[in-house]
């Protein structure tokens, strides 16, 4: 990776960190509110990648601010001040009228415990409401489909969303708990697509979309919105 500044139209400095891969598309992710982690095509090289930039300050903006919208961390317990669930962010308090955490519909409450202890309480009960909702989601389009996947288990992935082999079936990212059905129900879809297209040919993709006509749609909300669920680690 590679690191170089780009002054945007407003001749505000940004600190772009790039990678080249094999990957057809230009993906943006703000690392700070300063700067931005690109990954481009090997074949637009350097220049023009440059020559981009510079035609897409607006873009480049836009994605600056998404770096403030995210879940912030409390710094003084180390808690999210809030997590998503089911594709909403829900406030983390403190309340000292419950014993273990509650969702009142708006919040999710835990005890006033230690703050470690609070963080895995969190984060268990995230991981129930995961173990809940996602292998139901997952059977039911294994139903609509009628593909059978060898067993649907929860993972805990720090690079994919989901993962699906022949024998062991297919594994969820328990933290997609937090994103909204129309992604779930992406995700669950193009795992079962894999059953009977182990890659990504056209005739995978033909597939997954004629099963989810939301499937831009979830892609980019995960591009914009997917490192927020690792707000618990």
């Amino acid at each position: 990776m590679t690191e170089f500044i780009h002054h945007l139209p407003d001749g505000r400095p940004v600190r772009i960190a790039v990678r080249f891969t094999a990957k057809k598309n230009i993906i943006l992710r703000p690392l700070a509110a300063d700067a931005l982690r690109v990954s481009a095509p090997k074949w637009l090289g350097r220049r023009g990648l440059q020559d981009w930039l510079a035609q897409n300050g607006e873009t480049l903006r836009r994605t600056l601010g998404r770096w403030q919208e995210r879940p912030s961390e409390n710094l003084s317990d180390g808690l999210p001040q809030a997590v998503w669930l089911h594709g909403r962010l829900a406030q983390v308090a403190t309340d000292a009228g419950v014993a273990a955490a509650m969702f009142d519909g708006r919040r999710i409450l835990l005890p006033p415990i230690e703050a470690a202890a609070q963080r895995r309480l969190l984060k268990d009960a995230l991981y129930a409401c995961a173990a809940q909702t996602l292998p139901p989601r997952l059977w039911a389009h294994a139903r609509r489909l009628n593909l059978r996947p060898a067993a649907v288990a929860l993972s805990d992935a720090k690079t994919f969303w989901g993962v699906c082999r022949a024998r062991t079936g297919i594994r969820l990212n328990w933290r997609l708990a937090g994103a909204p059905d129309f992604v779930a129900d992406y995700v669950c879809v193009h795992e079962l697509c894999h059953l009977p297209h182990p890659n990504h040919s056209a005739a995978f993709w033909e597939l997954v979309s004629r099963h989810t006509p939301h499937t831009q749609a979830a892609k980019d909300w995960l591009k914009r919105h997917g490192r927020e669920l690792f707000a618990l680690g």
